[in-house]
């Protein structure tokens, strides 16, 4: 009997050590206390869009959005950029897919050279350019009217259809593992 009462206390105090934690993928919290981290303001606007959860808000003027599933985790952000005022938008990028995917800085220049995205935007990329990592998806397009930068969590959502097909290769970006094999 002492066992089984022992048994169902350790129990419940592991649930109760448990349900304080939080772990699992970013969800909005994190990914704009991150931002705000990196000097950035942001007055947030929320909308439900089917299954997502979408929040706006305007850096300068650029769009960024967040998108969270029915579960709170982050699966998606996008940055939207008007041509006429692009300046600062590779900077803003940067920033916003450090704090989406945790890349390092080499990282980030490896997936924005794979989706053409340097100091200088291009005028027009051509159609949607794409890029894959193991657990993130990326997609930049851009015309005379703006442009717009996409990274997805495949971890998530790992059979989630790209929003647009084209008939070209995916170039694939692969980076040495951070994380570590469970024992």
């Amino acid at each position: 009997m002492k066992k089984i009462c022992l048994l169902f206390i350790s129990v419940i105090i592991c649930l109760a050590i448990t349900s304080c934690m939080r772990i699992g993928e970013k969800d909005s919290t994190d990914f704009f206390s991150e931002m705000i981290r990196r000097g950035y303001k942001c007055n947030v606007v929320e909308t439900q869009s089917e299954d997502l959860m979408k929040e706006s808000c305007y850096v300068d003027s650029f769009k960024l959005s967040v998108f969270s599933d029915v579960n709170g985790k982050l699966v998606r952000v996008s940055l939207t950029y008007s041509q006429n005022d692009s300046s600062g938008f590779v900077e803003l990028a940067e920033d916003a897919v450090g704090a989406f995917c945790g890349f390092e800085s080499e990282q980030i220049n490896s997936v924005f050279s794979a989706l053409g995205i340097v100091s200088d935007l291009p005028f027009d990329s051509g159609g949607v350019r794409r890029c894959d990592t193991q657990w993130y998806g990326f997609s930049f397009v851009c015309d005379k009217v703006g442009g717009t930068l996409v990274a997805e969590n495949y971890r998530l959502r790992p059979t989630s259809v790209p929003e647009v097909t084209i008939n070209t290769t995916v170039p694939f970006i692969s980076f040495p593992s951070s994380e570590k094999a469970s024992p």
